[in-house]
């Protein structure tokens, strides 16, 4: 007998949805540490970086996921595809980097999108996973009501070939190859060198918090603010004066010029702590942005202190709700996965004052 298994592609504040279904795979992560091996997973365990909950997602995609089982993709309580999984396990470095995720566990999964409308029938009154306070990110499905349900479904799955699988990102540049690109682009050599400093130091804090900073619960956004995003924009040559912190309950703001007034802020920066999930935080600057009526601001910056979404407001006046610009501090990339047809290179010099005061990256 089939197994069937459900799989959440992300949350409201990280969703890739369209990767699954797109690719015809899931993934599933932490799996920056190499296949799954019980040697090297489980001691993470007793180092305090993951959950024993965590790790035994992991070990159960990688170990008790078979070529034939069933799996409902999630999207909330709501399932929005199912499909059929397709031969076996992988560890694929195509997404070390997918929202800041590295989700390198895979497996590849014929989705029915010929069912997505029986799906929708069947949830009408409501969804498949209703009612659960709180739903793994990826688990065997064994609740008889949910199997049930979508039972008439599992047997009009249908084989087909494989979509093919995302083209293979660029490797991450190295610091002494960025500083090339980044003085390629008319980067002065004295700031391309402080830029790199900034980075190796966001590296090494960032690094520090990952393995110490759980136990006291930091970094707060203050903290992501004032540690990583502060020096590395000074670095790309702004002021202290032009950049001020916690101005009218914006994280942080930057200015056109003197005086740092509505009227000439162009950019607002909104921080969240670690590994928290950034696309709902996008509604949040655009109303600041909106309420105080600041009108010159034609960039949003989105930020953990490791990753950095770069946003742009369009011609028309509205705010384009797709990132230009994204910077992964630890991956630099010239492109990737998710934000797709971002160029980390592109993203710093864009978050230099000449940058910012563009109206978007290619003016």
């Amino acid at each position: 007998m089939r197994q069937i298994w459900q799989i959440a592609a992300g949350d409201s504040t990280r969703n890739y949805t369209y990767i699954f279904l797109d690719h015809d795979c899931m993934f599933l992560g932490p799996g920056r540490y190499g296949p799954y091996h019980d040697d090297v997973y489980h001691p993470l365990i007793d180092k305090g970086l993951w959950t024993r909950q965590k790790i035994s997602w992991i070990k159960q995609f990688v170990t008790k996921v078979k070529h034939g089982d069933i799996v409902l993709l999630r999207n909330t309580y709501r399932v929005v595809s199912i499909g059929i999984v397709k031969g076996g396990y992988e560890h694929d470095e195509t997404f070390d980097d997918v929202f800041g995720w590295d989700l390198q566990h895979t497996h590849r999964v014929i989705w029915q999108h010929q069912l997505n409308e029986e799906l929708e029938k069947i949830q009408k009154a409501k969804e498949i996973f209703g009612g659960r306070l709180q739903i793994p990110t990826f688990t065997a499905v064994k609740d008889q009501k949910i199997l049930d349900r979508i039972a008439p479904l599992c047997g009009l799955c249908q084989s087909r070939p494989l979509k093919p699988m995302p083209i293979k990102v660029p490797e991450p540049l190295t610091l002494e190859e960025l500083g090339e690109e980044l003085f390629s682009r008319g980067l002065p050599n004295e700031a391309v060198n402080k830029v790199i400093l900034a980075i190796q130091r966001q590296r090494r804090l960032a690094k520090w918090y990952e393995e110490h900073g759980e136990k006291s619960k930091r970094p707060k956004e203050h903290e992501v603010v004032a540690h990583m995003i502060l020096p590395f924009l000074l670095a790309l040559g702004w002021s202290e004066q032009l950049l001020a912190v916690e101005w009218k309950r914006i994280d942080l703001a930057a200015f056109s010029g003197t005086p740092t007034t509505p009227e000439n802020c162009c950019l607002v920066c909104e921080a969240k702590p670690f590994e928290h999930g950034l696309q709902d935080t996008f509604a949040q600057a655009t109303s600041y942005a909106k309420k105080l009526k600041l009108d010159k601001c034609t960039k949003i910056l989105l930020t953990d202190g490791i990753r950095l979404y770069l946003y742009r407001k369009l011609n028309a006046g509205e705010w384009d709700k797709t990132p230009f610009g994204y910077l992964n501090i630890k991956l630099i990339r010239t492109n990737h996965i998710a934000p797709a047809d971002t160029n980390a290179v592109d993203t710093i010099m864009a978050l230099t004052p000449a940058g910012i005061n563009r109206i978007s990256i290619n003016t």
